[in-house]
């Protein structure tokens, strides 16, 4: 009889269900029983956890998954005690997973339930193991790891394309990665059986793999403040494409353009950097010192006109004469795209 504990969370939906599965071989369960709260709090699904957790037949235990515990606990005290008591009271040769996928704009602000969970965890002798996705950058070495683990042969050239196209190089702190190394793992799958024997070539990416990047409304906001009219329409399509509201996006727009408006106007009044850190850098200092720095890529003329603009369009979808899209598009084309991309 084996069986176990584990807390695994983090921000890697594939890494996540990875060590769900290294966790069951390990525990040599016999079965598998998995529990999704559909409330929050759930004490239901907590209760049905305990129950399940603590079945052992003749064979040996099965596997009780308890998805997003933290939702089956909310922010009912009762619940919260209800989850760490059944951790407290798992019967001895039971094997249960506690599986928290967190999103990637919070996974480096874990609650202070996540932490009781996992001292729990460790105080029952369990497993602690936390999965986060590939940040900037880290998702090529990801792919070339993954692909010689899976004996999936891949030219470096290759593994960084594939990790460009997924969204490997973004940066911006807004995007969701949780299904990032999932998606590599089946282009990788398809790009090996299309290559065959021979090693996976940046052509078979170019031709087979479209362009999945993450959308981002600090893209939008980076890209104005940049002034790369082409980059801010390429990640307004992105963020549209991907569901984005329109009035969302264009409610990022307008508070951008409203600070800039205003880092312009205290530079032209010779305000100090602490001026700036404190109306336009939020208590920031590196914030206030980018904005002040793209207010510098405007005139004051462009930038009311680019507002003005804004308001006029917000107007017009709320007056019912326009559809939310085509506004955002007009309004790009005549005061973004149609603009000098440097000045004089």
């Amino acid at each position: 009889m084996s069986g176990g504990l584990l807390l695994v969370h983090g921000d890697d939906s594939f890494g996540i269900d990875a060590a769900l599965a290294e966790f069951a071989t390990k525990a040599e369960v016999d079965g598998r029983t998995e529990i999704v709260p559909v409330a929050s709090p759930d004490e239901a699904a907590i209760d049905r956890a305990r129950l399940e957790a603590g079945m052992i037949g003749m064979f040996g235990a099965p596997l009780t998954v308890l998805r997003q515990p933290l939702r089956a606990a909310g922010r009912s005290n009762a619940a919260a005690d209800k989850l760490l008591a059944l951790l407290a009271g798992l019967p001895e040769g039971s094997a249960l997973a506690l599986a928290e996928l967190r999103p990637s704009r919070e996974v480096g602000r874990p609650p202070a339930l996540l932490k009781r969970l996992a001292d729990a965890v460790i105080a029952r002798g369990g497993q602690v193991d936390e999965r986060p996705a590939p940040r900037r950058n880290e998702l090529q070495a990801w792919i070339r790891s993954h692909a010689q683990s899976t004996g999936v042969a891949i030219e470096p050239r290759a593994a960084a394309l594939l990790a460009e196209r997924i969204g490997g190089a973004a940066w911006e702190s807004d995007i969701e990665r949780g299904e990032q190394t999932r998606v590599a793992d089946g282009e990788l799958r398809k790009l090996a059986t299309y290559a065959g024997d021979r090693p996976i070539a940046a052509a078979d990416v170019d031709a087979l793999v479209t362009d999945t990047r993450p959308a981002s409304l600090f893209a939008i906001t980076n890209a104005i403040d940049r002034r790369e009219p082409a980059a801010a329409a390429a990640a307004v399509e992105r963020a549209i494409g991907e569901g984005q509201p329109v009035l969302r996006i264009m409610g990022a727009l307008e508070a951008r353009l409203a600070d800039l408006i205003v880092a312009r106007d205290l530079l032209a009044a010779g305000a100090t950097s602490q001026d700036l850190t404190k109306r336009v850098g939020r208590g920031n200092a590196r914030m206030a010192e980018r904005i002040a720095e793209a207010a510098r890529r405007y005139t004051a003329a462009e930038l009311e006109a680019m507002l003005h603009g804004l308001f006029e369009a917000d107007l017009a979808i709320k007056a019912n004469a326009s559809d939310e899209e085509p506004a955002l598009v007009a309004w790009l084309g005549e005061y973004l795209l149609a603009t000098r991309t440097t000045r004089g």
